[in-house]
């Protein structure tokens, strides 16, 4: 040992050359070869200078570029390679610079280490687009040469049974003033074959617990001056053509089963528009009862015998009976009455009820007659205190019943 220090002092210091381990022709200043490439030993390599912790006092401008190995971790920073950045003055970790962060791993500044991280970034994302509008933008452009002809595809296949499971999940918590969506889909008519806005199956093959194609909810709507819709439907032009269905629904089940295209829990309306419309009861009838409307488009249950009543009132001039008439009382005001046309109603019965101050005046449509078929004349009118029963048979009206 000594004779080699006697060596190293008598050399030239001022020679340089290259130095190589485990090679005789180093190819850089410093050239480490292994024992065996194919087959390295387990002391193949370098040992970096190893640290629990960062020095007290910082590096300077000479060791700008100083390597070290943190074995453990040290504050907020893991353990692994860093190096002394002088014009930042601090220790960086060579894992988070060399991946430039383009994504962070959850709750830190740097770049995730391995695909099992949680990771996030606050910028927007485009696939296929460079056109961002959203915070995730997917775009499948004309000649993808993969052929892929899905947007978005969710597969959840979890087995746990402890919490709720969702395909998706999607919260609208936006403040805006325009409209608001939820879910909002456009699908194309190009092309041929079915076309679904949204196609949902949902399948049980056992168990008690209930199932739902579609659970739509709206909350609360106190206050509310606006129309609020559960679910609405638009189809067509006034120029479709072929079957238009605004809802179609079809139910199947055993016979043991409660079966019901359609049930609704609450008035149900029907009409193309408010002024025409008239609503259901949603309550159950008695034996024998039938639905009855009145003029305000209410329909109720009401006996079998009852029939609706009418009176001319204050109309004065000609009164035409209307479609809706069994009972016509008639009074002073009216100085005619149209009976309607025999054919277009024909099984009709209308109940007359004069209690005018004089006979009131019958006129006729299409050259009807009202026929006493009893005593072979034609009834022009009714006076007053008399009660005329008629029926149409198509091409004219028949006196039943005539009383005093």
């Amino acid at each position: 040992m000594r004779a080699f220090i006697i060596f190293l002092l008598l050399f030239p210091t001022g020679m340089f050359s290259q130095v190589g381990i485990g090679t005789t022709n180093p190819g850089a200043q410093l050239d480490i070869v292994a024992t065996n490439e194919g087959n390295p030993a387990n002391i193949d390599g370098i040992l970096i200078p190893r640290i629990t912790k960062f020095p007290a006092q910082n590096p300077g401008l000479a060791q700008h570029g100083m390597l070290v190995f943190l074995s453990e971790n040290y504050n907020n920073s893991p353990t692994g390679f860093y190096y002394w950045h002088q014009q930042e003055n601090q220790w960086k970790s060579i894992v988070s610079d060399a991946k430039a962060s383009n994504f962070y791993k959850i709750g830190t500044t740097e770049s995730p280490g391995n695909i099992t991280d949680d990771i996030f970034r606050n910028g927007n994302i485009g696939i296929g687009t460079e056109a961002l509008e959203s915070k995730l933008q997917i775009a499948i452009n004309p000649g993808d040469p993969k052929d892929i002809k899905k947007g978005l595809e969710i597969d959840n296949n979890n087995p746990e049974k402890t919490k709720n499971t969702y395909g998706m999940e999607i919260t609208n918590r936006s403040k805006t003033d325009a409209v608001k969506y939820g879910i909002k889909l456009s699908v194309s008519t190009d092309g041929e074959a079915e076309r679904y806005g949204i196609y949902n199956v949902t399948n049980k093959a056992s168990g008690s617990r209930d199932m739902y194609g579609i659970y739509n909810r709206v909350g609360r709507t106190e206050g509310a001056n606006s129309d609020n819709y559960g679910i609405f439907t638009e189809i067509g032009t006034n120029t479709g053509r072929g079957h238009i269905y605004g809802i179609y629904a079809r139910a199947e089940g055993n016979p043991s089963s409660r079966v019901f295209a359609g049930y609704f829990e609450g008035p149900v309306g029907i009409g193309k528009s408010k002024a025409e419309e008239y609503t259901l009861p949603d309550s159950r009838g008695k034996e024998g009862d039938i639905l009855v409307s009145d003029d305000q488009g209410n329909v109720s249950w009401k006996a079998n015998h009852t029939r609706n009543y009418v009176s001319t009132g204050n109309q004065t001039g000609n009164y035409i009976i209307g479609p809706e008439v069994y009972y016509l009382r008639i009074t002073n005001n009216a100085s005619s009455i149209t009976i309607p046309d025999a054919s277009n109603f024909k099984g009709r019965e209308i109940v007359l009820i004069g209690m005018g101050s004089s006979s009131t005046s019958f006129n006729f449509l299409n050259g009807d007659t009202l026929d006493d078929i009893q005593n072979n004349t034609n009834i022009t009118s009714i006076a007053n205190g008399e009660i005329l029963t008629i029926l149409s048979i198509g091409t004219r009206w028949l006196l039943l019943d005539r009383r005093q």
